[in-house]
């Protein structure tokens, strides 16, 4: 191949990828998924549980997104084993600049799932900062404070 097809060519195949990943991140703030991984205090205030599992929010670019959340539960010595289902409907959004930090803070009402069944009207908090953690606050009154007193944390996958 002479040099000047391949100097015609390598700028645009280059503008190609920058186009098409421009278009994939477009695309992805419309939804947005990760995983859960995180240890929650128990009544006395130190650790007791592990959580893991996953979440989605979908429709994030519209007026009505969605969070959703299926996570494992048990305790640290791998008792008691139970899982949870989150579906939250977001009502407010923010966004915040701290330094070099980024934060989206999401409200909502949600559905949480419990042993004694479907606990309905839970106020919840969801943030993600930009470095791709995420935490999680139900209302703890309404969940009698089941998941303890830190947020349940997580990472996007970015």
């Amino acid at each position: 191949m002479n040099k000047q097809i391949l100097f015609a060519v390598v700028p645009a195949l280059i503008a190609s990828l920058l186009i098409g990943s421009s278009i994939a991140s477009a695309t992805s703030l419309s939804s947005q998924s990760g995983n859960i991984s995180s240890t929650q205090n128990g009544p006395d205030g130190k650790p007791q549980w592990k959580v893991s599992g996953i979440w989605k929010f979908a429709n994030l670019s519209s007026k009505s997104p969605t969070f959703n959340a299926t996570f494992d539960m048990m305790k640290l010595d791998g008792s008691s084993k139970h899982q949870h289902t989150i579906n939250a409907t977001i009502t407010s959004a923010d966004f915040s600049i701290a330094g070099k930090s980024s934060v989206r803070t999401y409200s909502g009402i949600s559905t949480i799932s419990m042993k004694e069944g479907s606990v309905s009207d839970v106020p919840i908090v969801i943030k993600i900062l930009s470095d791709g953690n995420i935490s999680i606050i139900p209302d703890p009154i309404k969940t009698k404070g089941h998941f303890g007193n830190t947020p349940i944390h997580g990472k996007t996958n970015v």
